[in-house]
């Protein structure tokens, strides 16, 4: 018992420092750039021993490719609780959209770094950037073919395109946000991009 106990703990803190090293790299990724950040910088910022970062990440690269995954676990954990099991496709696509806004008005840093650093470079082709994206870009799909089933979005929809139009302008509305100084209310913009694209989509 008092050795599974031990485990665990052991378990527990080595997640959380996991997370601390992300949490890290990501913020000063987002505020110095990839390029301009040094393992040696994220181990400081993390408080964390330069050696004991090795024991999670074999090198920076490594650690660039964890930072979309663990954004987009953290993303899920703030967006499955307000999602109601079986519920009206539209309101969930509603709130997984308006989520994603809150989540990088909250964290301006993971949206420079994945907006304008991994998103627009062959980063995020690598695989593992890839399929955290895929998983995330798939939800929309899902809830866009459900609203066509249930005949509030038009047959002829195609679920794919919506996705790309839902994302593209996600991309578009967070990328201008940043590069110019955030002088406007990001989830009041992407509120009225959802409710643009929603009228574009519905069944007439």
């Amino acid at each position: 018992m008092a050795s599974g106990t031990t485990l665990k703990l052991k378990q527990q803190r080595s997640r959380e420092r996991r997370e601390q090293i992300l949490a890290a790299a990501t913020k000063l990724f987002g505020e110095r750039g990839i390029d301009g950040t040094s393992l040696t910088d994220i181990a400081a910022a993390a408080k964390v021993p330069l050696s004991s970062l090795y024991d999670y990440f074999e090198d920076k690269r490594a650690l660039v490719l964890e930072v979309p995954e663990g954004n987009f676990e953290a993303l899920y954990q703030k967006t499955e609780p307000l999602l109601v099991k079986g519920g009206d496709a539209v309101e969930q696509l509603r709130i997984i959209f308006m989520t994603n806004f809150e989540y990088i008005r909250e964290n301006p840093s993971w949206g420079r770094v994945f907006f304008l650093e991994i998103w627009p470079s062959v980063l995020a082709s690598e695989p593992r950037v890839k399929k955290a994206v895929d998983k995330y870009a798939l939800r929309y799909v899902q809830l866009i073919k459900q609203a066509i089933r249930a005949g509030t979005y038009r047959k002829n929809l195609d679920p794919y395109t919506a996705m790309s139009l839902m994302m593209g302008g996600m991309c578009h509305l967070t990328a201008v946000w940043l590069l110019y100084g955030r002088k406007y209310d990001l989830v009041k913009k992407g509120k009225a991009l959802f409710t643009t694209l929603h009228n574009g989509f519905v069944q007439r």
